[in-house]
């Protein structure tokens, strides 16, 4: 029994040993846990991988902070140390008390440089010693530094229908997905172009000024017309179609399909009704018609149908008005055509966002049931909606009479829909020679892997 145990024991030290030798000659990592929180993302794996030069987190997030915060700053160090685990030396971080300062004056100063720079304050309740309440203020982000270059992120995701440990928790649960999207914008060694189609009514440029400075973190932003050139859209990534009013022509389809046929990838955010804003307020009121976009076959096509009809729901925003017999100043009241919409937790995209203010938005319908197309639901309305089918007529007095519960028997319409997949060409049985006899390719029957978003608001952009 003695020799058995003896030479148990010098198998279980050549084990120890031989481990011991291979995890000092090829790195790996187990992860126990059920849902898997503390494995990377093999597209985050790879960007860290990828790094040739060092990456710098200056984390403006240290001190005696609230529980909280405490419990997301360990979070964020951990989320880090895992980076470090992939990204090697390459990585380094640094924790800072924005807070520390000789005294009140240089610390305010500090602040608004901070503030200033791109990082977003907060003020939170401090539970001093002795029970009482302070305000405290917390920066809960960080700048990255890459080769000459440098990001801010803003790491809290800040919900005001949530409580501030829900929003800590959300927050959390995106780190890696906030961290990582900076290190990409960081280390890519050449910037991509998107475009802004135009000229077919498009919102214009100060219109969509939000949507594209945050595109220009990551892209080249161009504002491109069509023209019925066959190649205008082939040095794009992507291209954004937002709020179009007047009708596409066909060359000008071909060319979107002929992108989308090569991998090019579609940004949707369309209107499929009319609803003149300026004569509600104006007159009191205004007729709400379907917009002639001539898209329908296209979007058929591809899976999609944008319904000429106007969501109301229960859960919405309010609109500011002057009620009748009131005082001259403007109210608040609710308006059903202001949808505010709770995006789909289940997908990266939409996941922790706060609710989306929806206007006059449309319903969209997936049609066809193609094995080479993935879709996702990304925004819906609530259980209590209804839809009005264009042409109808909005009365600004609708404020002052909410319909019955009852009648919002039109639940989860469909506001926005992610598409993956190979999709079909909408020119795939037509001759296009007399519209392109320059041409010399055929027009693909099926397109390469791409993506699609569509979302029934053109609004939103």
């Amino acid at each position: 029994m003695k020799k058995k145990n003896i030479r148990q024991c010098i198998i279980l030290l050549c084990v120890i040993a031989a481990a011991a030798l291979i995890s000092s000659k090829y790195f790996f990592r187990i992860d126990l846990t059920a849902e898997k929180r503390y494995t990377l993302s093999p597209e985050t794996k790879q960007v860290l991988r990828g790094l040739n030069e060092p990456l710098y987190f200056d984390i403006y997030l240290s001190g005696d902070m609230p529980a909280g915060f405490r419990k997301f700053r360990n979070a964020l160090r951990e989320m880090l140390d895992d980076f470090k685990a992939y990204g090697g030396n390459r990585i380094s971080y640094r924790f800072t008390d924005p807070s520390e300062a000789e005294n009140a004056k240089d610390r305010e100063q500090h602040y608004a440089e901070l503030e200033k720079a791109g990082l977003r304050p907060i003020e939170v309740n401090k539970k001093n010693k002795d029970g009482s309440l302070s305000q405290q203020i917390v920066f809960p982000g960080a700048f990255v530094s890459y080769k000459d270059r440098r990001l801010v992120v803003n790491l809290l995701r800040n919900n005001p229908e949530q409580s501030g440990e829900t929003n800590l928790n959300s927050s959390s649960e995106m780190l890696e997905y906030e961290l990582v999207k900076t290190v990409s914008r960081l280390s890519v060694d050449s910037i991509e172009k998107i475009a802004f189609i135009t000229g077919h009514g498009e919102l214009n440029k100060a219109e969509t000024y939000d949507l594209a400075f945050e595109f220009a973190n990551q892209y080249d932003v161009d504002r491109k017309i069509i023209g019925g050139n066959p190649n205008a859209l082939d040095n794009y990534k992507a291209v954004i179609i937002a709020k179009p009013e007047q009708p596409f022509d066909e060359k000008d389809k071909f060319v979107i399909d002929r992108y989308v046929m090569r991998g090019g990838k579609i940004m949707w955010l369309l209107d499929a009704v009319n609803v003149n804003t300026d004569s509600l307020f104006t007159v009191g009121m205004t007729f709400a018609l379907a917009y002639a976009l001539n898209l329908e076959d296209m979007l058929f096509t591809y899976g999609i149908r944008v319904n000429p009809c106007v969501v109301q729901d229960i859960v919405h925003n309010d609109i500011p008005v002057t009620l009748a017999g009131g005082s001259s100043r403007a109210t608040l009241a609710p308006w059903l055509y202001y949808p505010l919409i709770t995006p789909s937790p289940d997908h990266v995209v939409t996941r922790n966002l706060n609710p989306v203010w929806l206007r006059y938005a449309g319903d969209i319908d997936t049609v066809g049931s193609s094995a080479n197309i993935r879709r996702t639901v990304l925004l819906q309305s609530s259980r209590f909606s209804r839809v009005r089918n264009a042409p109808f007529m909005i009365d600004l007095n609708e404020v002052e009479h909410m319909p019955d519960q009852q009648q919002f028997n039109k639940p989860f319409r469909i506001a926005a829909v992610l598409s993956e997949g190979k999709f079909p060409s909408v020119f795939r049985s037509r001759n296009v020679k007399n519209m392109f006899p320059e041409l010399r390719e055929k027009q693909a029957e099926i397109s390469a892997d791409t993506k699609m978003l569509v979302v029934a608001d053109g609004d939103v952009a």
